[in-house]
């Protein structure tokens, strides 16, 4: 009986052994997709120190455009997490399941939110463009001034949809083990890639609006991931009304053209105006190339999933 009962000690302590070991390697998964996705931000979002010049770049579509490479890479960050635990996605439970394909589906109504901000870049930049031609050709350039308007603020309206459901641990479907650590690491992902996009797309659309609303609903206001770049960013984008440098310094340059024109005098300001267009034309044709290759990435990953979904339904009916 002692026999038996040092047996069963021993092996309830090997057992407990091999829960804390478990609960150790899981704990160790989530923090390293945090340190992964922290990382990746710091790469792509090198924080200055406060007064230099890098900080106040952060507008600058050139810094923008940046955004839309951190989605697929902490995307990557969250499959090497699944990968690690061992926890494929035709494993997942329920509520996991639907938090993926609500994120993924968020995630393309943004990409086509972007799009739509671009395009009303690029609109912008043909009607400025049209005006300067005019300008440029017409004996009366008084009369030209008309068609010379600066890039107005790009108002998404409807399209901006940030009534996601957030993820909260106190949700009913209560989780463990494996599941918790892929709801957690969902989480972090759905609310650092809502975050991102409200910066991307107040740089796009010189607008505060979307970076507050956005940031709202990714609620990471105390998340220390982020905090940081929210710090400086939130800052930044409420001192200049979410205005990017680019489009900035355009209206400005159309500011000066104007008063210009009065003294007969365009020419010097009409050269500026030029290449600042054509900047302007590079910088959104490179993130519209972006915006539409991730739309397709995730849009293909999003099949990939559904059609796996369906494999197994499949399989464990028969």
């Amino acid at each position: 009986m002692v026999l038996l009962v040092g047996k069963i000690s021993h092996f309830l302590k090997n057992m407990e052994n091999h829960h804390h070991s478990s609960e150790a390697l899981l704990a160790s998964s989530l923090q390293g997709f945090r340190s992964e996705v922290s990382k990746i931000l710091n790469k792509v979002w090198p924080i200055s120190e406060p007064g230099t010049e890098l900080e106040f770049q952060f507008l600058s579509l050139v810094w923008i455009q940046k955004c839309v490479d951190v989605i697929p890479l902490i995307h990557r960050a969250f499959a090497k997490v699944v990968v690690e635990i061992d926890h494929p996605m035709n494993k997942w439970g329920k509520s996991q399941i639907e938090e993926y394909l609500d994120y993924s589906l968020n995630l393309l109504e943004l990409l086509n939110s972007v799009t739509s901000g671009v395009s009303h870049l690029s609109h912008a930049k043909l009607c400025i463009s049209h005006g300067l031609s005019l300008i440029r050709k017409n004996s009366d350039p008084l009369a030209a001034l008309e068609h010379l308007n600066e890039v107005q603020p790009y108002d998404l309206g409807k399209e901006l949809k940030v009534e996601r459901k957030m993820i909260t641990e106190n949700e009913e479907s209560p989780c463990s083990g494996k599941d918790l650590i892929v709801r957690r690491s969902l989480l972090s992902l759905m609310s650092i890639s809502s975050w991102i996009f409200g910066v991307l797309l107040s740089g796009i659309c010189s607008s505060d609006k979307p970076y507050m609303e956005l940031r709202k609903s990714a609620g990471l206001f105390d998340d220390s991931l982020i905090r940081g770049w929210d710090t400086i960013l939130a800052s930044e984008i409420a001192e200049n009304c979410g205005v990017s440098r680019e489009v900035k310094e355009i209206n400005e340059v159309i500011t000066s053209l104007k008063e210009a024109v009065a003294n007969g005098s365009v020419d010097e300001f009409a050269i500026e105006l030029k290449r600042r267009l054509e900047d302007l034309e590079e910088l959104t044709q490179k993130i519209g190339k972006k915006t539409n290759d991730l739309f397709s990435e995730v849009l293909a990953e999003r099949g990939k999933f559904l059609d796996s979904l369906e494999h197994t339904r499949k399989y464990s009916v028969h």
